[in-house]
């Protein structure tokens, strides 16, 4: 795909429309990391987010705390406690979130915090949306699509 004049990918003029084609690559992303993973390498959830500007996709399941995080997000996870706390929950671990990783995989790629877009989090078994944690609801309330 070329690039339009707005900055978005041609075919994806006006926001709503840009957001709808961004949101279906995300899905489709998505769904085939659940497709090419086997058994015990799923986890227990999984999650997309996409960049605006530059047409990135990432997706990425749950698991541990990724050995190079970006600042930006490293600043976030220590204003509810800091990464391997258990933040503003009782369960999950800050760091730990699928969509932690998803975040942090387009910063690290050059995203600019401002043009990501976090879409959805999937529990891959039953292919159901699930609710943002109360640790990413607070990290990331200025990106959920």
């Amino acid at each position: 795909m070329s690039k339009g004049d707005s900055g978005l990918f041609k075919g994806t003029s006006g926001t709503k429309a840009a957001q709808a084609v961004f949101v279906k690559k995300v899905l489709n992303s998505i769904k085939e990391l659940i497709a090419k993973t086997h058994g015990s390498h799923k986890k227990s959830m999984i999650a997309g987010a996409y960049d605006s500007r530059t047409g990135k996709i990432a997706s990425a399941f749950a698991g541990s705390i990724p050995t190079k995080i970006h600042p930006e997000l490293l600043n976030r996870a220590n204003s509810i406690g800091g990464l391997g706390t258990h933040g503003l929950t009782n369960k999950n671990i800050v760091g730990v979130c699928a969509e932690f990783h998803v975040v942090n995989e387009l910063l690290l790629n050059g995203s600019k915090w401002s043009d990501i877009h976090l879409v959805t989090a999937i529990r891959p078994r039953t292919g159901l949306p699930m609710p943002f944690c109360a640790n990413c609801l607070t990290m990331f309330k200025d990106i959920i699509n």
